[in-house]
């Protein structure tokens, strides 16, 4: 960290910068969120292609369900 002219030094020789301390914390609080509401959203939309595949699937089985059905129906009928 650079030194600045708000940064001082105290009788026994150490640097005490001018940022307050507690800011990184809340810096790390911040990314940290801003990541984890990322990830949240990049789910909730992975979760809804998967859904959404699932149902297609679904009908398109429940298609090849009854098209089995008919074809064995036209079958026993001849």
């Amino acid at each position: 960290m650079p030194v600045t002219d708000e940064d001082r030094v105290s009788e026994d020789g150490h640097l005490h910068a001018a940022t307050d301390v507690n800011e990184a914390p809340n810096e790390l609080i911040k990314a940290v969120d801003e990541l984890l509401d990322s990830l949240s959203t990049k789910f909730s939309k992975v979760s809804t292609e998967v859904f959404a595949k699932m149902d297609e699937m679904a009908q398109r089985l429940d298609e090849l369900e009854a098209s089995i059905k008919a074809t064995a129906d036209s079958s026993e009928s001849n």
